[in-house]
């Protein structure tokens, strides 16, 4: 990333695709089981438009998906505006071929380079803001005059390794929980003795929240998997895990930080994580006591020195640290290293622009199942008819940040079996956490009221 202090005179241009971890991943490791779910993929392809917060007035945003121009006549509202840039219209008659294409799951940065996006104006450069730094970011980084540098991509590959973040806790002295499996026999092994004391998650290096992490709760399950990695090594694949005890949690959150190219680093935020078992389940700036404790407990001492690893080993760039504390106070410094932006630091950066106003919101998600013909203009409509649509002049209420993961999986282009499948991803606001959680409850009977299923 180019440092902040020069970075204020540029524009930029913020793009990316949610799931890199499947473009970092080598392609000859063998995989934990996992059940095929294209309406997912489709929704994680369309979660671009979740980047919008990070751009101002002169920034473009390029999105797979148009915005619904519902949603951004409401951003405009808020004062909200940026260029906005989109290859598919999910409103158009051409989009129903357009998603059964494969095409449509391209990465990003190759359709902006087939549509030619720009990423310079012809008065000032822009600086490239990917989500992650992918092979495709770098090609079309360089196709462009862009006025930053971006990391190697090898680095890159290696900071996102669980065995990396793993190797980072021993050579710091941080300590460590997990221990690598380098293949199937070792998994058993290894499984076997962890399950002496009970659940152990096997994680894949590049796993995501949902995905490419397997609780282990019982021997047989464990029996299974094994027999699955085995199928893969006499195929040729090579087995690569980091295994680790359940540990009793009592809190997960996360800090988001920026990471000069001088190795200088800057602190955006702390966040509390809300999960779902082991699902991200959304994101609550945290207050200041919280941050306060942390500070004590040598928490972001700790961190500036994986960060100084970090930039040693060629990494600058967004970081997030995932991390814990557990029911006996003690602290988990980093449970991953995320070397990309993140939902904390969209939620931080939602929490700016409310600021303004003197809230705070929850960024948060319902999956849900839409009945025919549904439209997102509808949601708007009705949350404003129940005065829970969030403006400057309500103290609460529901700020929509999406409407690809919403509808894409609905119209033409649909490939659901039964009702379409979606992700409404929303910031609950208010001034007390009691009053985020009231707007969620009443959103839910909106879209009850909508004939649209939440699942959870």
């Amino acid at each position: 990333m180019l440092s902040s202090k020069s970075a204020v005179a540029l524009r930029k241009t913020v793009m990316g695709t949610f799931d890199p971890e499947t473009r970092w991943r080598d392609p000859l490791l063998s995989m934990l089981p996992r059940i095929p779910d294209p309406e997912r993929d489709r929704i994680v392809l369309c979660m671009d438009e979740l980047l919008f917060p990070l751009c101002g007035p002169d920034d473009i945003l390029v999105t797979r998906c148009r915005i619904d121009d519902a949603l951004l006549d409401y951003f405009s509202k808020l004062g909200v505006s940026f260029e906005h840039r989109s290859v598919i219209d999910l409103t158009s008659p051409e989009a129903g071929e357009a998603l059964r294409t494969e095409h449509f799951s391209s990465c990003v940065f190759k359709l902006a380079s087939r549509d030619g996006i720009p990423g310079f104006g012809a008065d000032k450069p822009y600086v490239l803001e990917p989500y992650a730094v992918t092979e495709e970011a770098h090609e079309y980084a360089g196709k462009d005059i862009f006025a930053n540098p971006l990391p190697d991509l090898a680095v890159v590959k290696r900071v996102n390794s669980k065995l990396y973040h793993h190797r980072l806790l021993e050579d710091t002295g941080m300590g460590t929980y997990g221990t690598p499996a380098m293949s199937a026999e070792e998994v058993g092994q290894y499984g076997t003795e962890l399950l002496r004391k009970g659940a152990f998650l096997i994680k894949d290096p590049f796993g995501v929240s949902g995905k490419g992490n397997q609780l282990i709760e019982s021997p047989a399950l464990l029996k299974r998997i094994v027999s699955h990695l085995r199928k893969q090594e006499k195929a040729g694949s090579q087995t690569l895990f980091l295994l680790e005890p359940l540990l009793p949690k009592a809190a997960d959150f996360s800090s988001q930080w920026l990471l000069e190219p001088d190795g200088s680093r800057q602190l955006i935020s702390v966040q509390r994580m809300m999960n779902r078992q082991q699902n991200y389940g959304g994101s609550v700036t945290a207050e200041a006591a919280f941050v306060n404790s942390l500070e004590q407990k040598g928490y972001f001492s700790m961190l500036e020195a994986a960060l100084h690893e970090l930039f040693l080993d060629g990494y600058f760039g967004y970081v997030c640290f995932d991390s814990m504390m557990l029911e006996d106070g003690e602290l988990v410094p980093i449970v991953e290293i995320n070397a990309r932006m993140s939902m904390g630091l969209i939620n931080a950066h939602l929490d700016r622009l409310l600021a303004g106003w003197n809230l705070k919101g929850w960024l948060t998600y319902l999956s849900v199942a839409l009945p025919d013909e549904f439209r997102f203009e509808r949601l708007l409509e009705a949350l404003e008819a129940e005065r829970l649509l969030f403006t400057p002049l309500r103290q609460s209420g529901i700020m929509p940040l999406s409407s690809g993961t919403l509808t894409v999986n609905a119209g033409p282009g649909g490939w659901s079996k039964g009702k379409p499948k979606g992700r409404l991803y929303v910031s609950a606001i208010g001034l007390t956490g009691e009053a985020r959680e009231d707007a969620l409850a009443r959103l839910k009977q909106v879209l009850h009221d909508l004939s649209v299923k939440v699942f959870h």
